[in-house]
């Protein structure tokens, strides 16, 4: 503690932005404050900050909030500035239990207090993001029905759909083959003119294959695998834990980081960048549990199981090879490139063909019966799906 030494310091009346030059006496708990015209004393414990400076410290008397505060300067050594400030928590601390509390990790090491912190935002982060799953329950299933009828209503002027009674027939009788009994869903299936090898599901149960897919399966299997795989989405509800799980993101980093931000750019793309990168992995979690949900409703139904794993496994194949090829002639197939090679890749964005997942495939294939093959369709039916918009390919690639 210190007792009777003498500053040279500086006191802004928070009125006037020219400050009375002085010196201030330091005894215990109390500080004087005395200049030419003025005679201040104040109570350490009055002072609501402490802030150390290059030369000195800064004692600031109101909070912010209120209104300009009283500030005095005080000038001296970085030894006395720590004495001086542990002299004023040690009067802060005097004050309450919670202010003892708060004054206690004030003086602890930077490094135990920064280990500590991550440990407590990774507590409150794990519960935080475990509430998010469950606020999802309180959400009716006409919500989901709503978001996707107003998705699919875009889809439906952006797109040109090329549906056939082959298809129709098809898609029909694979929905009643691998839709679970107590689904409070109704599904749908359109196909949509595209080369792009893709299919993806709405939260209201309209499906959409790109006849891309149609067109390079090699079987009606890999094509049923890929179907339950987006019926899993649905009845998962992974559109609206998804919107969920983004918005509790982004609320909590912008919370973390803090509102207001300014000028601050890149506080603002970190917190965007946040978002983003907490957002794929929900993506990435969200697509591991739709394989191995997909894979349950093929087996309780006794139908194959090895569709959807050789599905992913040839797209992995023909990204390595479009790849491979943009190596060695760019120049001569960039328009390929762009219409296959890139589409494949956004494919696999959206379905990450990993080792990972698929090794994860191949163990959840391997447990339980295998099922058998069967034939949603005939073969004659088969060829017609394959078919399917077969002109519209031809013409987009001319």
């Amino acid at each position: 503690m210190i007792q009777n030494q003498t500053f040279t310091s500086r006191y802004f009346n928070g009125v006037s932005a020219v400050p009375e030059e002085g010196t201030v006496l330091v005894n215990g708990q109390t500080i004087q404050f005395t200049s030419a015209d003025t005679n201040h004393k104040i109570s350490l414990s009055q002072f609501t900050e402490f802030h150390r400076t290059h030369n000195g410290c800064k004692l600031i008397l109101l909070p912010d909030e209120i209104k300009e505060s009283p500030t005095l300067e005080i000038f001296c050594t970085k030894e006395e500035t720590k004495l001086l400030e542990k002299t004023w928590i040690q009067n802060k601390k005097s004050q309450s239990h919670a202010s003892a509390f708060f004054y206690s990790i004030r003086e602890m090491n930077p490094i135990v207090l920064g280990l500590l912190s991550l440990f407590v935002v990774s507590v409150v982060g794990f519960f935080y993001f475990k509430g998010l799953e469950l606020v999802t329950n309180f959400i009716p299933l006409s919500m989901d029905k709503s978001l996707g009828d107003s998705v699919q209503l875009k889809m439906e002027t952006q797109f040109e759909a090329c549906d056939s009674k082959a298809t129709d027939r098809f898609f029909s009788e694979a929905l009643k083959q691998i839709v679970p009994s107590d689904s409070k869903h109704q599904f749908q299936v359109s196909v949509i003119g595209s080369p792009i090898p893709n299919a993806f599901a709405l939260s209201n149960g309209k499906i959409y294959f790109f006849s891309g897919l149609l067109n390079e399966a090699k079987s009606q299997e890999e094509v049923i695998g890929v179907l339950a795989h987006e019926i899993a989405h649905v009845e998962k509800r992974h559109h609206m834990r998804n919107l969920v799980k983004a918005g509790g993101t982004s609320l909590a980093i912008s919370l973390v980081v803090g509102p207001g931000l300014g000028n601050m750019e890149f506080l603002e793309t970190l917190t965007e960048i946040g978002s983003t990168i907490l957002v794929l992995k929900f993506s990435r979690d969200f697509e591991t549990e739709a394989d191995k949900t997909s894979i349950e409703y093929l087996k309780s139904k006794n139908l194959s199981t090895d569709g959807l794993l050789s599905f992913f496994q040839r797209m992995e194949e023909m990204e390595k090879g479009e790849n491979e090829s943009e190596e060695t002639d760019s120049a001569t197939n960039a328009k390929e490139e762009t219409s296959t090679a890139t589409q494949i890749t956004d494919f696999l964005s959206t379905h990450p063909a990993t080792k990972e997942r698929m090794k994860t495939l191949e163990s959840l294939i391997q447990k339980g019966k295998k099922g058998t093959i069967k034939k949603i369709v005939s073969d004659s039916t088969w060829k017609e799906v394959q078919s399917t918009c077969l002109d519209f390919k031809k013409s987009d690639s001319k």
